[in-house]
């Protein structure tokens, strides 16, 4: 024990900021919002001073830059915002989370680190996931009135200790929270969501390119308490989402890993597709007889329920026609102001969500829309500059040469999870928490990390883009396992 300590401590002397970084990576999402980012800002601490010391200079890369760009814009738009200190603090939250980032981008310079960190993603986002799953059916079970509420693991799980540290603070933290919708460490059912979304993929990646059965056993149990996770939340784009990515993976990847992918489906449908089901009230689970009557002398019957009202498909239809009415405004007041249109109201939802309520008399917190939410933030400038570090993300993706199974295997399952996030927020702001902001940055992290790490092709012309393009669609076909 004594010499695995000691090794353990040679480890990180040799390399602590990665270390740290691995923490970060494994416990933002566990821990609780306003503690995550210490563990972050130490590690990033840690890994300039190990940087410092040795005579090397922290890399951004070209995304970094683009990044840069468009969050000094955010930073900049506190000279017009009306909303100066959510401005402010929302902007300087990304520019902490892009810690992460650059920390990743350094550090993770080899493919095993690549692959250690993904392992990570997909260990927290497993345990989120397991207590999402024990989050909704100890309710579920309660209010069916089979357990206690004693039983029941509260959601989120940190509720007291928020609801005492937001109560504590000089200014005001609102946060919707429910009972009936798992949130596992998050303090929301929808960015749960988001975590099981950019996690998924990830967990089939390392399912189809396991090195032993032991291994492969692993990664199915995590891809089920991943989708557990995601059922949990009753999340009706993010239970859908999920589904697509796996057929979005088995359309691509059907010629080497069609028979694990087949064996990964049917379970996660079995616990993917209820959840929807029961988010629109099609699917209910039976209730205990809270009365009872009878004769005196015969058995004694359960009370006739009363007429089936549909609640939750009532409720889902309503949640649906609220977000168009949302984004119907939203794009009213953009182009029916032009200063806005170009320069936004100012970086942070509470500008828009401002904006709805006296404009429109709608009480939302934002526009349910990530391109809806920036451009009334950031006006058309701001959707310009996020649009090309997504830009830029992809082709970093696009441009690595996958000429073998696996890593062609894992620069797609990073797309997915990419490309399932922007999907996401299509229907929710995926930017609105810390968490949230820093998944999109480890993203982006890993995609850097990724491009570096494996040999790619140089896109200069129209030409080199169509070559590229070609390559990887030929690459589906062609390379075997």
């Amino acid at each position: 024990m004594k010499e695995k300590l000691i090794s353990l401590k040679a480890d990180y002397n040799d390399n602590p900021g990665w270390h740290w970084l691995m923490a970060t990576i494994f416990l933002f999402p566990i821990l609780p919002e306003y503690i995550s980012p210490f563990i972050l800002f130490i590690g990033f601490i840690v890994f300039k001073r190990q940087w410092t010391k040795e005579g090397r200079k922290a890399k951004v890369g070209t995304l970094g830059k683009f990044e840069i760009a468009f969050m000094t814009l955010a930073l900049v738009s506190v000279i017009w915002s009306k909303t100066k200190l959510d401005t402010l603090g929302t902007a300087g939250l990304w520019w902490g989370m892009f810690l992460v980032q650059v920390m990743i981008y350094n550090l993770a310079n080899t493919k095993q680190k690549i692959y250690k960190l993904l392992k990570l993603i997909v260990s927290s986002a497993s345990i989120n996931g397991a207590v999402g799953a024990i989050q909704i059916c100890s309710y579920s079970l309660y209010d069916a009135g089979y357990i206690s509420q004693n039983f029941v693991l509260q959601t989120p799980f940190y509720k007291d200790f928020d609801e005492m540290v937001y109560t504590w603070l000089p200014f005001d933290i609102i946060t919707s929270t429910f009972d009936d919708r798992a949130s596992g460490f998050f303090s929301n059912p929808n960015l749960l969501a988001t975590y099981m979304i950019i996690a998924y993929p990830i967990s089939i990646f390392l399912f189809l390119n396991a090195k032993n059965h032991k291994e492969k056993n692993i990664y199915f149990l995590t891809n089920l308490l991943i989708s557990a996770g995601m059922s949990s939340t009753l999340t009706r784009a993010g239970c859908v989402l999920a589904l697509f990515g796996w057929l979005f993976m088995f359309c691509v990847l059907i010629k080497r890993h069609y028979k694990d992918l087949l064996q990964i489906f049917i379970p996660t449908v079995a616990i993917i597709f209820p959840s929807i089901l029961a988010r629109y009230g099609i699917l209910e689970l039976p209730t205990l007889p809270s009365k009872t009557f009878g004769d005196g002398v015969g058995g004694i019957l359960p009370t006739p329920p009363p007429p089936s009202i549909n609640t939750a498909g009532i409720a889902a239809q309503q949640s649906t026609q609220t977000h168009f009415e949302i984004w119907q405004n939203v794009v009213d007041y953009i182009v029916n102001h032009w200063k806005v249109f170009i320069f936004g109201l100012g970086f942070g939802c509470e500008s828009t969500g401002i904006m709805l309520l006296t404009e429109y008399e709608l009480d939302k917190p934002h526009a349910h829309n990530f391109i809806f939410e920036i451009w009334a933030e950031l006006g058309v400038i701001g959707i310009i500059l996020l649009s090309a570090v997504i830009v830029k993300a992809f082709s970093m993706l696009l441009v690595v040469n996958s000429n073998n199974g696996r890593r062609f295997d894992l620069v797609f399952c990073a797309f997915t999870s990419l490309m399932l996030l922007l999907l996401f927020g299509l229907t929710d702001f995926i930017f609105n928490s810390p968490k949230q902001i820093i998944l999109f940055m480890i993203l982006l992290g890993i995609t850097q990390a990724i491009n570096y790490c494996y040999e790619t092709t140089e896109i200069k012309t129209p030409n080199d883009f169509i070559k590229v393009t070609t390559r990887g669609i030929r690459g589906i076909v062609k390379i075997k396992k």
